[in-house]
């Protein structure tokens, strides 16, 4: 598998059409000149059509002027031409959206939204000038830049239709390219930085992976209580005020805990959302760190934090969505990102590869894909590699931001570690509906499910292609793996910070287990069965496996969250061996066995801190961002920035038997 860099989308048409390249990633206005182009008796094919949870949205710094003044933020949605980006940059495959989650999630909604496309665009400039005039400020005051990721031609377009109409409202508007990690790097504090562009692919199919790292502000709570009530009469037990937000069938009223408030509203049910705020816990916003403890515009609001954690926490699906419609409307009203679309698919590719698939959330498992063995052979141009039957090739613009899963939270990044490494569970193509094994090979959790037990499976190596050399996979590595990623506090590390406690997790022996089992009530859930069971015995009987194991992961999470399964399906939690690390970096060269002693083998896992610092200058962290290991099915044979990325057949895979199965092909 072969990944060429480029980001002039000239070489890229040219590259697929001359079958250098099997797939690609193009401009959506130059589809044309690829769909249906031949050679011999293959042509490329375009699939399109599908609606993906992925989103485009611009993000305004809302912690600096004029972007924290909520009427400029509005003018600003109002002046964004959607219909000329929608045609223009997208050609149609673009579906305009106008808050946080999505349309087919719980909590998407239309009622008593503003439609920021619902007049024309003459208009609409003329409701932003009266918002820009009731803002209270002077636009020709103020000058700022768009940013946008170079090589990425739908957002160079879009940052210059902005420009183009921002700039109708007095305010001086440019443009300005950079390097994905760059800008990935710059945005990530609060100062510095004025409007930019990206989009959302999801982590897992949740409304909270939408409205929790793109519009949670990074408030603490030191309480937050949910109640539905009746009568009005009654949220003055709960609350001292109340701010009210109307959806299709509920009040939400959110107030600090207390009594005496009073609403004037009626004609539905209420849900009422009571905090109490923990100002010592709650990092100012000028400290704080895009998409690890609050947004990428920086903006806070303590009635949607409430809301927010409300609904992550909340058990009952039907007042769950009703809150999250309150955050939508939210979203919609106060816009510190503007959202401009949700995506059609478009993805053109020769008709001599096959067996492609689309997952909302993962990438495509390039071992599952096959070509005709008569496709041409072509030089790629890099060193002998060349384009054959028997090897993929994709040419592609910018850079994974680092190759340390810990570290990384963007999707050219998690579709190399989906195609390198092993995390505990898993999808299986496009099914979104069922948890599979992968490195664990069955589970269960207690009755509120806040516990949860993996067993890990055995006989698994990760493979160092920089030393070449092996290191066996325990249940060890998994709990050192997702502790490593909470400590160093990366981008992705609040999917692991938020929900399970690592200090509290750790490591079981198989007969450590077997002796849970028969102590407390557990319950196993798998392919729409579930299943209490007593003994390991009976769990591998349940999951279907009889092979070797390696141990058990506890995992403690701080309350019950339904999505935690998708979570560490996720390949930021693709398996480190601890021992890798141990051996190579500086800092810890020779102290692996003590590490391990002072941590009881998984028993104290808070005992690591000693070993594993914080932060990007982390000595593990520095170490793999350039040297990675992994378990999948592939290894990164070798790579050059900015050029091009080299991945091999994994020899040391555990699952290799399944391209036997497949392909008649053993590596």
């Amino acid at each position: 598998m072969i990944y060429i860099i480029n980001d002039d989308p000239v070489p890229r048409i040219n590259m697929l059409q001359s079958g250098t390249t099997d797939l690609g990633v193009i401009p959506i206005e130059n589809i044309p000149d690829v769909e249906g182009y031949k050679m011999g008796k293959f042509e490329i094919i375009v699939e399109k059509g599908l609606l993906e949870p992925t989103i485009v949205y611009v993000v305004l710094n809302a912690h600096k002027e004029p972007f924290n003044n909520v009427y400029v933020r509005q003018a600003l949605a109002y002046a964004t031409p959607y219909e000329l980006i929608v045609q223009t940059v997208y050609e149609g495959y673009l579906k305009p959206l106008h808050g946080v989650i999505p349309r087919g999630f719980p909590g998407y909604t239309e009622y008593k939204t503003i439609n920021y496309t619902g007049v024309s665009y003459e208009e609409r400039i003329k409701i932003a000038k009266e918002l820009i005039s009731k803002s209270g400020i002077d636009p020709t005051k103020y000058s700022f830049e768009i940013w946008y990721n170079a090589g990425n031609t739908q957002r160079e377009k879009i940052a210059t239709l902005l420009s183009q109409s921002w700039s109708q409202l007095g305010f001086k508007v440019s443009t300005r390219a950079l390097e994905w990690p760059v800008l990935l790097s710059k945005t990530e504090v609060a100062q510095g930085w004025d409007v930019w562009i990206v989009g959302w692919m999801p982590d897992y199919l949740d409304p909270d992976n939408y409205a929790g790292p793109l519009f949670y502000g990074g408030t603490r709570f030191k309480e937050i209580h949910v109640y539905e009530v009746k009568s009005p009469d009654e949220i003055s037990k709960y609350i001292s005020t109340a701010k009210v937000i109307d959806t299709e069938n509920y009040y939400i009223v959110v107030g600090e805990k207390g009594s005496g408030a009073k609403v004037t509203v009626s004609g539905k049910p209420f849900i009422v959302i009571s905090y109490v705020v923990d100002e010592k816990a709650t990092i100012p916003v000028e400290n704080c760190t895009s998409f690890v403890n609050i947004n990428p515009a920086f903006y806070r609001n303590i009635t949607v934090d409430a809301m927010i954690i409300a609904a992550r926490w909340e058990a009952n699906p039907v007042i769950r969505e009703a809150i999250y419609e309150a955050v939508f409307r939210a979203s919609n009203y106060e816009v510190p990102l503007i959202w401009i679309g949700q995506y059609i698919l478009v993805r053109p590719y020769w008709n001599w590869l096959h067996g492609r698939y689309y997952h909302p959330t993962l990438a495509e498992r390039y071992d599952l894909l096959w070509e005709d063995l008569d496709a041409p052979t072509v030089s790629t141009g890099i060193k002998d590699y060349v384009n054959d039957p028997y090897t993929l090739v994709t040419v592609t613009h910018g850079w994974p931001d680092t190759f340390d899963p810990a570290f990384n939270y963007e999707s050219f990044g998690w579709e190399i570690f989906h195609n390198t490494g092993d995390t505990l569970v898993t999808y299986w193509k496009n099914d979104t509906e069922h948890i599979i094994p992968d490195l664990a090979v069955a589970w269960v959790h207690n009755e509120d499910s806040t516990e949860w037990y993996f067993v890990i499976r055995g006989g698994v190596k990760a493979y160092d292609p920089w030393h070449d050399k092996v290191y066996d996979i325990s249940a060890l590595d998994v709990l050192f793996t997702i502790w490593r990623i909470a400590r160093l506090e990366g981008d992705p590390s609040w999917m692991i910070t938020e929900f399970i406690d690592t200090n509290a997790s750790k490591v079981l022996t198989e007969e450590e287990f077997d002796k849970v089992l028969k102590e407390k009530t557990l319950i196993a859930d798998y392919k729409g069965q579930s299943k209490q069971v007593t003994s390991l015995k009976e769990l591998l009987e349940f999951f279907g496996y009889d092979g070797p194991t390696a141990g058990v992961v506890y995992l403690k999470l701080y309350a019950p969250y339904g999505p935690i399964l998708s979570i560490l399906a996720d390949p930021f939690t693709m398996v480190i061996p601890a021992k890798y690390l141990f051996d190579n970096v500086d800092t810890l060269k020779g102290k692996y066995e003590e590490a391990m002693k002072a941590a009881e083998w998984g028993k104290n896992p808070a005992a690591w801190a000693n070993y594993i610092g914080k932060g990007e200058d982390e000595p593990t962290h520095q170490y793999l961002h350039k040297y990675p290991i992994g378990t999948g099915p592939y290894y990164i044979k070798e790579y050059v920035e900015g050029s091009y990325i080299v991945l091999d057949y994994n020899p040391y895979y555990w699952n290799a038997t399944l391209w036997e199965q497949l392909y008649g092909f053993k590596p």
